[in-house]
């Protein structure tokens, strides 16, 4: 998809967002084994994205995504999910303070996946200050294949111990 067209279309699906009271986390268009998948991830200030949100986003989104996008595709309008993908360099800058989990295209001295608490970011230069074993490391974005925020599930129970049904806990 031309990169123009692809900014555009950000813009717009920003601006529909915004108006429906969501964030964008992240949009993506990446081929899938089910073929083109453009992927819009929400997030709100205040609360947790439903599955209803979703589908309320994803039908204002429609018409202008099908107006832009001139190949076959599945749109597809979600949560970010309890684990946050860390996708661009504001989407680091958010979660800075952080535990992630970090995957490298090649193995460093520090390994090649590991976790590590997202001290700073360096948005210009689009490097990331990582606490990995004690120690911090500056590390360019362009050599992280992926990370994700991690979720401390032993410290939300702790908190929440009262109020724990342990049903709900065999979905995760």
């Amino acid at each position: 998809m031309n990169l123009k067209i692809l900014e555009n279309l950000e813009n717009d699906i920003v601006n529909i967002a915004k108006k429906l009271g969501f964030d964008i986390e992240y949009i993506e268009f990446v081929k899938e084994n089910i073929g083109n998948v453009f992927r819009v991830v929400l997030d709100k200030e205040n609360g947790t994205v439903s599955i209803d949100d979703c589908e309320v986003v994803s039908r204002a989104l429609e018409e202008v995504v099908d107006k832009k996008i001139d190949v076959e595709y599945v749109l597809e309008v979600s949560s970010p999910g309890v684990e946050r993908q860390l996708k661009n360099i504001k989407l680091y800058k958010k979660y800075e303070g952080k535990d992630i989990f970090v995957k490298m295209y090649k193995k460093q001295e520090y390994g090649k996946e590991f976790e590590a608490n997202l001290q700073k970011v360096n948005l210009e230069d689009e490097i990331v200050t990582l606490l990995i074993s004690g120690v911090s490391y500056d590390i360019n974005l362009k050599d992280i294949a992926s990370a994700h925020t991690v979720y401390n599930f032993s410290e939300a129970l702790k908190e929440n111990s009262d109020n724990v049904n342990i049903n709900e806990l065999k979905k995760f």
